[in-house]
This record gives C-alpha cells, sequence and structure tokens, in this order.
C-alpha cells in the first residue's frame, strides 16, 4: 500500500511539509511517494492506496492582494480529476487532506463536500502564525494515544464548517483562546475514508511528538 503524496502550491513551505508527511507516512507502514502535480499523482493512484493532499492552488480570485500571483500560482483542478478523487474515495481508497488542502480548488464544489468541510471565503480565516492550544477529543484521544492538550507554532483556522456526519478529532485556539475550532475531523464516504488536519502548517508542527501522533492515527485510519 502506497501513500500519494501531492505536496505544491503557493506561499507554504511545500517541500518540508511534503518530506515531513513522507516520513510520518513510512513510520505508517506505508510506502509514500511525492508528487508537485495533480495528474502525476491520481495516474499512480490505485484502489488501495491513500492519497494525501498537502497543496494550496486555487483560483486567487477573492482578495485583490492575490492578484499579482494569480498567472504564477491560481489553478484549477485539472479535468477529471475530481471525478478520480470521488471514485477513488466512494470505492474505498483513502484521502487525507492537511492544512491548505481546505483551501484548495474553490471553483470545485464536490471537492470541499468531500472533505466535508472547508475554507469559505468571507467567513473563514486564521490569526497569525502563532501559539495554537489542540485538544483531543475522546475519538481523538482513542486515535492517537493521548488526551491531553498540546501547543503547536501553527495557523489556527477558523470558520470550516465541518458537516454533522464528520466526528470531530481535535479543536484548536490561537493567541490564548480556548480550544474551540474543529481542526480535525474523520469521515467515511462510500466505503472510502476521508479525514482532515487543518493544522500543519510547517514540518516543525508536522513532527511535534503530539501532533504526529495524531498524524499517524490518522495514516492509518485512512489506510485501513
Amino acid at each position: 500500500m502506497k501513500a500519494i503524496i501531492l505536496a505544491g502550491g503557493y506561499a507554504h513551505p511545500f517541500a518540508e511539509t511534503g518530506a515531513a508527511l513522507s516520513n510520518l507516512a513510512d513510520r505508517a507502514g506505508l510506502a509514500s511517494i511525492l508528487y508537485g502535480e495533480v495528474e502525476p499523482a491520481l495516474a499512480q493512484l490505485r484502489s488501495q492506496d491513500l492519497l494525501v493532499v498537502n497543496a494550496l492552488w486555487w483560483s486567487m480570485s477573492q482578495h485583490p492582494k492575490y492578484a499579482p500571483h494569480r498567472v504564477a500560482h491560481a489553478r484549477d483542478l485539472p479535468p477529471g480529476a475530481m471525478n478520480a478523487m470521488a471514485r477513488h474515495v466512494a470505492l474505498g481508497g483513502g484521502l487525507l487532506a492537511i492544512h491548505t488542502a481546505t483551501i484548495c480548488w474553490d471553483r470545485e464544489p464536490r471537492w470541499k463536500e468531500l472533505l466535508g468541510g472547508g475554507w469559505t471565503w468571507g467567513r473563514s480565516h486564521h490569526p497569525p502564525l502563532g501559539e495554537v492550544t489542540v485538544a483531543p477529543t475522546a475519538a481523538g484521544a482513542a486515535l492517537s494515544g493521548s488526551a491531553a492538550p498540546f501547543a503547536l507554532v501553527d495557523e489556527c483556522y477558523h470558520g470550516l464548517d465541518p458537516g454533522i456526519d464528520c466526528e470531530i478529532l481535535a479543536h484548536a485556539g490561537a493567541g490564548g483562546d480556548p480550544p474551540a475550532q474543529p481542526v480535525v475531523w474523520r469521515r467515511r464516504v462510500g466505503a472510502g475514508r476521508v479525514a482532515v488536519d487543518a493544522l500543519g502548517h510547517d514540518a516543525a508542527s508536522l513532527a511535534a511528538p503530539s501532533h504526529a501522533a495524531l498524524l499517524l492515527g490518522l495514516l492509518r485510519w485512512c489506510a485501513a
């Protein structure tokens, strides 16, 4: 079983986070392969594999500040890609979305539907990168092996609005706020499994022991 890791996009350290996710996948017993583009990654995806999306590609049409970056970084999903990912999950495959993956492909509403929640322009936001307190739920503690809250330096996404069929695994709060934002969840779709970890801005966050333990649990659950 392989972990097909898609890592790339705008203004985040995807080389280092891709490598950190590859290391975690290896620890979870998955043979990891890194890709920087959607189509080559999906071309190698087999029914038993886990697709890990660690990317930031979207239309960049929502705010004037992104206008100078659109030519280089704005990107929609290639034709057929959404159908391929949805079919992969429905037939029993796994999907894990990391951090900025919740923002990806805003002109393809089925992506957010597949994740069970995600970024909504005009509602979702995040405080500046800084100290975040993460509190696992009972289900998250069972997955990671610890119920203890832990601290990270990360971006705490607000307003991702996971649906009622999503099992919340951790909440987070930034800047001394109580951990009230749902940032890690999982759901079943058809015969497959989908999980979202909206933390993971950089490799230090992904490698922090308590966060890594939760991610290892997610990787194993998605690949089961």
